[in-house]
């Protein structure tokens, strides 16, 4: 086993433990715009950004620019109105803590909001765990997470050859290739173990568990 220089963690669904909130409002969304019954696997099976293309796949046909922007505006409204209610995953702090006994260095790295995203961290007391804290540009969540990411590791210099990434979604590991980093995906948030799988990235089920590949290297 060997020592892993840094993790870049994602949030949503990742270390914040939010699919059941954002599936729940996603499927009364969409319900008041006369698409009944999508579930959470229906969520997960479908997943991608751009959202434009997301929300396609599940109406079956292009989005309008109206109707984006009322599922825009409504999860927003609905999940700031929630987002202090949440739990981080219930390994969370067991997986940080785990590599921080093996001297990694962690950051964040989000495409939430940036506001939303620093008071969470503030709510959750995790502040100093992380040498770095980005979100998003308000303006920029459905924006290209490699360019962030690639952004990111300079800011703080580390090569990224010495970082994994680890996130819930194929555009998390997509970000950290992009990049030059590793990647590790975890089942806990809005995309399908098919689709994870389907990167060749490691997936698993607990954030522990992608703590463990990290430090093994893999």
């Amino acid at each position: 086993m060997k020592d892993p220089a840094h993790v870049v963690w994602d949030w949503n669904g990742t270390l914040l433990d939010d699919f059941g909130l954002t599936a729940e409002i996603a499927g009364r969304t969409l319900a008041a715009l006369g698409v009944e019954g999508v579930t959470g696997e229906d969520i997960r099976t479908h997943f991608r950004r751009p959202f434009g293309a997301f929300y396609a796949s599940l109406f079956g046909r292009p989005v309008s620019v109206d109707e984006f922007r009322y599922i825009r505006d409504r999860y927003q409204l609905e999940y700031e109105a929630q987002h202090l209610e949440l739990r981080l995953q219930s390994d969370a702090l067991a997986a940080m803590d785990l590599l921080a006994e093996r001297d990694a260095t962690q950051s964040l790295l989000s495409m939430a909001p940036d506001p939303q995203l620093q008071a969470l961290v503030d709510h959750h007391h995790l502040r100093g765990r992380f040498q770095l804290v980005e979100g998003s540009p308000e303006h920029d969540s459905d924006g290209n997470k490699a360019v962030h990411l690639a952004r990111h590791l300079a800011a703080l210099r580390v090569e990224p050859a010495a970082a994994f990434v680890i996130g819930d979604t194929v555009d998390d590991h997509e970000a950290a290739v992009a990049s030059g980093a590793g990647s590790v995906l975890v089942t806990t948030g809005s995309t399908s173990r098919a689709s994870l799988e389907a990167t060749g990235a490691p997936v698993v089920e607990t954030l522990l568990d992608a703590a463990m590949i990290v430090i093994r290297g893999e």
